[in-house]
C-alpha cells in the first residue's frame, strides 16, 4: 500500500474525553496528518459546539506504514471533579474522509441515539490534583478608517484600544472567563439583507467571547439569551466588561452565569476606559441545572435581567432604550429505554418594566407580564421516529430585551414522523436516507379590539381569543446514494390562514392558500471538488409567485488551500406586499371613501411587488503552516423592487383589497434599490501558543435608495447588473491587533 493510499489529506483522528463520566459532556481534540486540525467542545450528548478553544499541543509524523499522532492535553484545560480514583469516558475515533467512513474504539448500532453516552471508560486515574490556572491575554489594537464619504468629509479616523481576556480555573470543574474593553475588529461583517417583513432580522454571533460556551445558556424551546443584544446597535456602543462562570459543583449542579455592562460612548471616545458614556446598561444571566440517572434526566432553572439607566423617558422615545426587563424559566428533559423515548418541556415568564414619562412623572406605565411554555413527546431511536409538540406564547410575553422571539401571541401544535433507512451492505443503491411528514396548526392566544379615534365607542375591528392563524404541512425526503451523491426534495402546503402582523398593528388580514416545491442535489463530498444545486418554486391562490435557485461550490486544492463559492438568485412577484400607511400629520387629502367597507380613516395600503435579488458568498482559506493563515470573505448583494397596483384593505380579517388613490400619492415613489458588498481579508499568525497577531482589511459598500429620495433631475438607478454592488463610495478599515497569552 502506498503512502498516498494510507493517508488522506482530510483524515482526522479524534480523542474524546468525558471527565465527568456523566454520559453528556465531553471534549474533542482533533488532529490531521499535517498538524492540529481543530478542536471542539461536545455538549448535551450529541450536540456540538465547534467554537470551544483551549491551548494544547499535538505532533504528527508518517512513514510507509501510515501516520501517527501524539497529543498532549493539559489537565488545566479540562473540567473535572477530582477524587482519589476517577473513571472518565473515552472515545478514540478516526474519520477517513476519502472512504466516507468512521471508525471508533467503541462502536454501537447506528439506529441508537446519542454519542457521548456510548463512550468507553478510562480507568486508573488516581491521585490527580485539581489544577487552578490563571490565563491572561492582554491585547492592543490600532485601526484606521477611511469612511464612505466624499470631499472634505473623507478624513481618516484613527482609533486605538487596549483590553484583556481573563480565564481562571476557580475549581477543577468551574471556570471564570472575563473580558475588559473587548475588541472584535477581526470579526467579519454580517451578511447584507433587506427585510421587508414585519419581523426583526436576527444575525448569528461571531464574537469569540460570546461564542465559546454559548450552549451553557440555551433554554429549551425559547431563546432567552441572544448575545447580539449586548454591545451592538449604535456605532459607539461598547462593552465595558463581561464575565461568565461555567461548570459544575462537587454535588453535580451545573452553573452558567454571565454579567456584562455596556454604554454608549461619545463619538471617538470608545477607546478610553475612563471616559464614561450614556445609556448604561447591565445584563445578567443565571442558569442552573441538575442531572439524574446517569444524565438521562435533567431539570434546569434560568433567570435573566436587563437593568438600564433609571432616566425617565419622553413619549417619543423608544421604550426599549429605557426599560428594565426580566425573564424566568424552567425546563426539563427525561429519557427512557436507552434514550429511545424522550419527554421535554419548559415554562417561561417575562416582566417588562418601563420608567415614568419625563413630561408626566405621575403617569407611570404599568409593567407587563407574559408567559410561554412547551411540551414535547419524542421517539428518537430506531427506524421509526417522531415528535408530538405543543407550545404557547401569550400576547404580552416579551423576552426580546436579552432574548429572541420573532412574534408572540400564539398557540402552536405540530407532529413529525420519520422513517429512516440504513443500508446493511455495500451493494445497495442507497447508503442511507429518510422520509418525513410534518404537520402544524396554530391559533392566536388572545383577542383584540380597536375603536375609531374620531368616534370613541365605535368599534373598527375585533377578534376573539383562539382565532385561527396558520395550518399546513410538508412531505420531505433525503437520501445518500452509493456513490455518495445526496438528493433531497420537499413539497409543502400552507392552508388559508390569518396574519396579525401584516398590517403592522392594524386589523387581521387573511393569508391565501400557498404551496411550493423544493429540491436539491449534491455531488460526492469526499472529492476535492463538490457541487450542490437547489431550487424552490411557490405559488399562492392570490397569484403571488416565488422562485429561487442556488448553487454552492467547494474546492479543496490541497491540505493548505480551500475555497467555497455560493451563488443565489430569487424572484418574488408578490400580490400584496405591505407598503405604508400614507397619512401624514398635515393630513393627506383622502381618497373617495366607501362607508360600507373601508376601515375608519386609516388606509392599510398594499401593492404588487416585483422583486429580484442576487447574492454571492466567497470564502478562501490559505494555510501557510500550522500557525499562519490567510482568510478571505466576500459577499456582494443586490436587490431591486418595483411596485404597482396599490390597494387598501377594505375589511378586517379578509383579503378584500380595493384600489387606493390619493392626492400626492404615487406608488412608484416606493420603488427601491439596495446594493451592498462586504469584503474581509484576515491574516492570522499564532506566534506563540495562545498568542495571536491579526492584520485585517475590511472593505464595504452599502447603498439603499428609494425613487422618492432621488433629487430632481437625477434618474433613479434600478439597474439589476453585476456591477451595482461595487459602484458607490466604499468604506475601508485597516486593523492590526496583537494579543499575548500568559499562563500562571
Amino acid at each position: 500500500m502506498s503512502r498516498r493510499d494510507n493517508i488522506e489529506n482530510s483524515d482526522i483522528i479524534s480523542i474524546y474525553v468525558d471527565p465527568y463520566h456523566d454520559r453528556r459532556t465531553g471534549y474533542n481534540f482533533r488532529v490531521n496528518p499535517y498538524g492540529v486540525q481543530a478542536d471542539a467542545y461536545m455538549f448535551n450528548d450529541g450536540e456540538r459546539d465547534w467554537d470551544w478553544d483551549a491551548v494544547w499541543e499535538a505532533e504528527t509524523w508518517s512513514d510507509e506504514a501510515g501516520w501517527y499522532a501524539e497529543i498532549r492535553i493539559p489537565f488545566s484545560c479540562i473540567r473535572y471533579r477530582p477524587s482519589e480514583s476517577m473513571t472518565w469516558g473515552l472515545q478514540i475515533y478516526r474519520w477517513m474522509h476519502g472512504r466516507g467512513e468512521d471508525t471508533g474504539w467503541v462502536c454501537w448500532d447506528r439506529e441508537l441515539s446519542g454519542f457521548i453516552s456510548r463512550f468507553g471508560e478510562l480507568r486508573g486515574l488516581d491521585g490527580l490534583k485539581a489544577p487552578k490556572q490563571l490565563e491572561i491575554t492582554p491585547y492592543i489594537v490600532q485601526r484606521l478608517t477611511d469612511p464612505d464619504a466624499e470631499g472634505d468629509a473623507d478624513e481618516i479616523d484613527h482609533f486605538g484600544n487596549v483590553g484583556a481576556d481573563i480565564k481562571y480555573g476557580v475549581t477543577a470543574n468551574m471556570t471564570l472567563t472575563a473580558t475588559v474593553q473587548p475588541d472584535f475588529g477581526q470579526v467579519e461583517a454580517d451578511p447584507a439583507v433587506l427585510n421587508l417583513s414585519p419581523f426583526e432580522t436576527f444575525y448569528s454571533e461571531k464574537r469569540p467571547f460570546f461564542i465559546e460556551g454559548a450552549r451553557f445558556f440555551e433554554h429549551r424551546d425559547f431563546d432567552l439569551f441572544y448575545s447580539r443584544r449586548i454591545g451592538t446597535g449604535d456605532e459607539n456602543a461598547r462593552i465595558r466588561f463581561a464575565g461568565k462562570l461555567t461548570g459544575k459543583t462537587d454535588s453535580g449542579v451545573k452553573i452558567a452565569a454571565l454579567l456584562a455592562a455596556t454604554d454608549q460612548a461619545a463619538s471617538g471616545k470608545a477607546w478610553n476606559p475612563f471616559e464614561s458614556g450614556q445609556r448604561k446598561t447591565g445584563y445578567g444571566i443565571l442558569r442552573v441545572g441538575k442531572e439524574f440517572s446517569g444524565g438521562d434526566h435533567q431539570i434546569n432553572l434560568m433567570q435573566t435581567g436587563v437593568r438600564r439607566d433609571s432616566e425617565t423617558m419622553t413619549r417619543d422615545d423608544n421604550p426599549r432604550d429605557h426599560r428594565n426587563a426580566y425573564t424566568s424559566g424552567a425546563d426539563f428533559s427525561f429519557n427512557f429505554k436507552e434514550r429511545t423515548y424522550h419527554i421535554g418541556g419548559s415554562f417561561v415568564g417575562s416582566v417588562v418594566d418601563p420608567p415614568p414619562f419625563s413630561d408626566d412623572p405621575a403617569a407611570d406605565p404599568a409593567a407587563e407580564y407574559g408567559t410561554a411554555g412547551s411540551l414535547s413527546l419524542e421517539k428518537q431511536s430506531g427506524q421509526w421516529r417522531g415528535t408530538v409538540h405543543g407550545s404557547w406564547e401569550s400576547d404580552r410575553f416579551d423576552p426580546n430585551d436579552l432574548g429572541r422571539l420573532q412574534a408572540n401571541d400564539e398557540i402552536f401544535t405540530s407532529l413529525w414522523l420519520q422513517r429512516r433507512y440504513d443500508s446493511d451492505g455495500r451493494d445497495a443503491p442507497i447508503n442511507q436516507g429518510n422520509l418525513n411528514l410534518n404537520l402544524h396548526r396554530s391559533w392566536l392566544y388572545a383577542g383584540g379590539r380597536a375603536e375609531d379615534p374620531a368616534n370613541p365607542g365605535l368599534e373598527l375591528w375585533s377578534y376573539d381569543a383562539r382565532h385561527r392563524q396558520y395550518s399546513g404541512g410538508n412531505v420531505n425526503g433525503w437520501c445518500q446514494l452509493s456513490n455518495f451523491w445526496d438528493l433531497n426534495a420537499i413539497y409543502w402546503v400552507d392552508a388559508e390562514g390569518t396574519s396579525k402582523y401584516e398590517t403592522r398593528g392594524g386589523p387581521l388580514m387573511t393569508t391565501p392558500h400557498t404551496h411550493g416545491f423544493e429540491a436539491g442535489v449534491s455531488t460526492d463530498w469526499r472529492k476535492d471538488v463538490s457541487v450542490s444545486l437547489d431550487f424552490e418554486i411557490a405559488r399562492s391562490d392570490a397569484g403571488s409567485t416565488y422562485k429561487e435557485a442556488g448553487s454552492f461550490l467547494r474546492w479543496v486544492l490541497n491540505d493548505r488551500f480551500n475555497m467555497s463559492l455560493g451563488l443565489g438568485y430569487r424572484r418574488h412577484d408578490g400580490d400584496a406586499q405591505w407598503l405604508d400607511i400614507p397619512w401624514d400629520d398635515a393630513g393627506m387629502a383622502s381618497p373617495p371613501r366607501n362607508p360600507g367597507g373601508l376601515i375608519g380613516d386609516t388606509p392599510y395600503v398594499f401593492a404588487r411587488l416585483d422583486q429580484r435579488t442576487w447574492e454571492s458568498t466567497l470564502r478562501m482559506n490559505l494555510l501557510f503552516d500550522r500557525d499562519r493563515s490567510l482568510e478571505l470573505y466576500m459577499q456582494p448583494f443586490l436587490t431591486v423592487g418595483d411596485y404597482d397596483d396599490p390597494r387598501e384593505l377594505a375589511r378586517p380579517d379578509s383579503y378584500d383589497l380595493r384600489p387606493f388613490a390619493a392626492v400626492d400619492f404615487d406608488v412608484d415613489d416606493y420603488d427601491f434599490s439596495f446594493a451592498a458588498m462586504n469584503l474581509n481579508i484576515v491574516y492570522r499568525w499564532e506566534y506563540a501558543p495562545g498568542s495571536t497577531l491579526f492584520v485585517v482589511w475590511s472593505h464595504s459598500h452599502d447603498a439603499y435608495v428609494e425613487r422618492a429620495d432621488t433629487r430632481p433631475g437625477d434618474a433613479f438607478d434600478n439597474d439589476f447588473s453585476l456591477s451595482r454592488p461595487f459602484r458607490n463610495e466604499p468604506e475601508n478599515r485597516f486593523l492590526v491587533k496583537m494579543s499575548k497569552w500568559f499562563s500562571i
